[in-house]
């Protein structure tokens, strides 16, 4: 089991050059479930060998907490639902596609002890009601930066997953003054300059039709949230949960309660967001951002990831100011869900040094 700490190489990764992650299937290493809730027992885990000791475990009674009703803020367009932990510098967690906070449930009990950190539901995701107007990426950014202004971030550190690292990006290319450190999890850019072309003429009649038909989509959004019950209840239904995150998760997930509540997760998302999420994929803005936001930036993913494949993390890496890429082993898509161990230790690599 070996590792190169992304500190020992401090210079921007270029032309695809990054930490490579290994991690070991060992069960010496797995946490016991003597805690007494095996809901909450944490998988086998990973370890990396920059580092001494093991992740100390995390506490049930912290995510107990956390797995219930997260706190709500107040903002300009509306209600924002969030969940928060720990003490420290601020960090912003943002979840992708179909997700929520409670993606980050494992991520805020474990980085909690050096942390304050804030993971919110993205509005039209988990218990944030949909934007009334369209949620394209630069607008979502704005909603995560007037929750900052609520909770009197001034600065902060943010990290997204996949989706929601656009939207990080985003932010970061708008605020470089407030914004730290940027990671982008599971998320990469089209290298080819020619590629990007087509792909934006591509998506460019979906945009137009989504914006065009948003107040359409405002009045059959009630119709649809009637259906929610049933589809969450047909979806959970094994072995469609299996069926479904084969192709996201590399090598199965030993917490199956996760994969109830990522069902849950998908039914709750709104219609409205899930269109606008699956839009902005390819959008130009978004490379734009990545090519202008000037914060120190780690980009970290799976090396089995079939949604954004390692290729695309290093194209993202290549056209950033100053980027390195970091690829965990054994990992899918979902690598604070499938790795944890391994990729809250490159989290903490990046973000205290």
């Amino acid at each position: 089991m070996s590792a190169e700490s992304p500190s020992d190489n401090p210079t921007p990764i270029r032309r695809g050059k990054g930490l490579r992650l290994s991690v070991t299937s060992s069960h010496d290493d797995a946490p016991t479930s003597e805690s007494g809730d095996p809901t909450l027992r944490r998988g086998q885990g990973l370890r990396l060998s920059i580092h001494d000791q093991a992740s100390a475990p995390q506490p049930a009674t912290l995510l107990r907490e956390l797995l219930g009703a997260p706190q709500v803020v107040e903002l300009s367009h509306g209600p924002l639902a969030y969940r928060a932990a720990g003490h420290g510098p601020p960090l912003v967690l943002l979840h992708g596609w179909a997700a929520s906070s409670r993606y980050w449930l494992t991520t805020l009990a474990d980085l909690s002890s050096d942390f304050r950190v804030y993971a919110p539901d993205l509005p039209g995701f988990g218990d944030s009601p949909a934007l009334p107007e369209p949620a394209t990426v630069a607008r979502q950014a704005q909603v995560v930066t007037e929750f900052a202004d609520a909770l009197g971030l001034t600065t902060f550190d943010i990290n997204g997953h996949s989706y929601g690292a656009a939207v990080a990006a985003s932010l970061a290319a708008a605020q470089p003054l407030r914004v730290k450190r940027l990671v982008m999890t599971s998320l990469g850019a089209i290298g080819n300059e020619i590629e990007r072309l087509i792909f934006a003429l591509a998506r460019a009649p979906l945009d137009l039709s989504l914006r065009v038909g948003y107040p359409w989509l405002n009045l059959i959004a009630p119709w649809v949230e009637l259906w929610r019950p049933f589809a969450t209840a047909l979806l959970c239904i094994p072995p469609l949960p299996q069926l479904m995150a084969a192709r996201f998760i590399a090598n199965g997930l030993r917490e199956k309660w996760m994969l109830q509540e990522g069902i849950v997760d998908l039914t709750k998302m709104d219609l409205r967001a899930h269109l606008m999420a699956v839009a902005s994929v390819g959008d130009p803005q978004v490379f734009d951002a990545l090519r202008s936001a000037p914060q120190p930036a780690l980009l970290i993913g799976g090396v089995g990831d079939q949604i954004m494949p390692p290729d695309s993390l290093q194209a993202a890496a290549q056209i950033m100011r100053q980027a390195r890429l970091a690829l965990i082993d054994q990992c899918g898509h979902i690598p604070m869900i499938e790795q944890p161990e391994a990729y809250h230790a490159a989290l903490r690599s990046f973000l205290l040094e």
